[in-house]
């Protein structure tokens, strides 16, 4: 261990979020007995809902892969071991694709116009995110264009593994002089079953922030907003299931996405604070060498509109505290009251209620402070090693992540979050590439 390395940090660590759902099969048979080939269908149809239910599942835990058709017109999703490497399980989405007139894995929808959206949209199975039924049964959610009353308007719907395409969001009956809507940024929120999209009037520039359940298609409404800037800007946090808005969301635009700007919302583990986080490195033509952390008290920021944060307000506005660190890393949360920032040395810091309260806005002004924390604690030494592709395991003990030295080939290395070893290197992770993997 380095001088600048951290000592075991003692605490409680969230459990896990458990990934694989469980299933139940249940038979029968007549009290009087099968007939031997009932029997042997019986016992045939029972061996195959066994090898099914046994089959593994991408909802196991492990090192999640997506090809997004990069060899071919499939979409492939993998699952790895983490602690060998080995291939846990794989699904394919076939980009062989079919009108559906209903998602037989959901029990609603209606058929979209196959054959426009191919034709003229060159739509694909390639991208959208990823909804698990079951175990063993999944949709991709995708957005794309419809025609209504001659009007191209934006739309959302799901496809089957088997690539038959269903649309989701509702039917729109338009009037030969009225203005069809938008649907606009469908996004799958799994901890609450539902789609949360925003239907978009393009005659007012207003929209409604709407949700819809996954199982019965019961649609609600959960917030207004305005202009498309502000409406297209939407994003369910994945741990909690709630939504957010406006700047809450830019790591999910088209801009952020680019690269332009390094932006993040993290949960805590128990969910009950939120880290808005600026981790760009180069801003207006200089050099930055520090994270800013912006700490949301989910309960107030929740008291404007219980069902989404920061639509309507800026990320300043529904903050507590901010604090500045003079370091350039992404942050996850390790516990409660520890962060891991994701640069070169894989740096930890920890913070108190005490310090945190140092950080709060100006009673006078309402501004806060804008002196750096320095953060001394890391996992790794320092050294002209590039570490990156950093991966916490899901109960937060474990740190993979991909070493590469000045020159020469590089490889995966774990290292306990709490730091109570040294990096090590995974030789039974050389099969796996260097980049591309979620670990959940």
């Amino acid at each position: 261990m380095t001088p600048r390395t951290i000592p075991p940090l003692i605490r409680v660590l969230a459990p896990a979020i458990t990934l694989a759902l469980l299933l139940s099969a249940c038979g029968g048979s007549d009290t009087g007995g099968p007939s031997p080939a009932e029997d042997g269908q019986e016992a045939s149809a029972e061996g195959g809902s066994e090898e099914t239910t046994d089959q593994p599942s991408i909802t196991e835990s492990g090192l999640i892969s997506r090809s997004y058709c990069e060899n071919s017109r499939d979409d492939v999703i993998t699952v790895y071991s983490a602690d060998d490497g080995t291939e846990i399980s794989s699904l394919t989405f076939s980009g062989d694709l079919v009108a559906a007139d209903t998602s037989e894995a959901l029990g609603h929808g209606r058929a979209p116009d196959i054959e426009q959206m191919i034709n003229y949209q060159d739509f694909d199975v390639c991208g959208g995110q990823l909804i698990s039924v079951s175990p063993h049964e999944h949709l991709l959610l995708r957005s794309y264009e419809e025609e209504v009353n001659g009007s191209k308007v934006q739309t959302f719907g799901v496809i089957s593994e088997e690539g038959a395409v269903t649309t989701l969001a509702p039917e729109q009956e338009v009037s030969d002089f009225g203005t069809p809507v938008d649907y606009l940024n469908p996004l799958y929120d799994s901890v609450n079953e539902r789609i949360v999209f925003v239907e978009y009037d393009t005659s007012s520039s207003e929209g409604t922030v709407q949700a819809m359940d996954l199982h019965s298609a019961e649609i609600s409404d959960l917030g207004t907003c305005e202009g498309i800037n502000s409406c297209d800007e939407l994003a369910v946090l994945p741990q909690s299931g709630i939504v957010v808005g406006g700047d809450l969301a830019y790591p999910f635009s088209s801009d952020a996405q680019s690269g332009a700007t390094d932006r993040i919302v993290v949960e805590s583990p128990s969910g009950e604070t939120l880290i808005h986080a600026d981790y760009t490195e180069t801003s207006y033509s200089y050099t930055k060498n520090e994270t800013t952390l912006y700490f949301i008290d989910i309960e107030t920021a929740l008291s404007e509109n219980p069902d989404i944060i920061g639509m309507s307000s800026s990320v300043a506005a529904v903050s507590q505290y901010r604090v500045k660190l003079d370091i350039i890393g992404e942050p996850e949360f390790i516990d409660e009251n520890t962060l891991l920032l994701k640069s070169n040395e894989l740096a930890v810091w920890e913070f108190t209620e005490e310090l945190l309260a140092e950080h709060g806005p100006d009673e006078e002004s309402g501004d806060f402070t804008s002196s750096a924390l320095p953060v001394e604690d890391t996992l790794i030494p320092e050294g002209p090693r590039r570490n990156e592709n950093v991966l916490l395991s899901p109960d937060r003990t474990e740190i993979l992540f991909y070493s590469s030295p000045e020159s020469g080939p590089g490889s995966w290395y774990r290292v306990p979050s709490d730091g109570s070893s040294e990096p090590e290197e995974a030789p039974e992770l050389a099969n796996l590439d260097a980049f591309g993997y979620d670990w959940r």
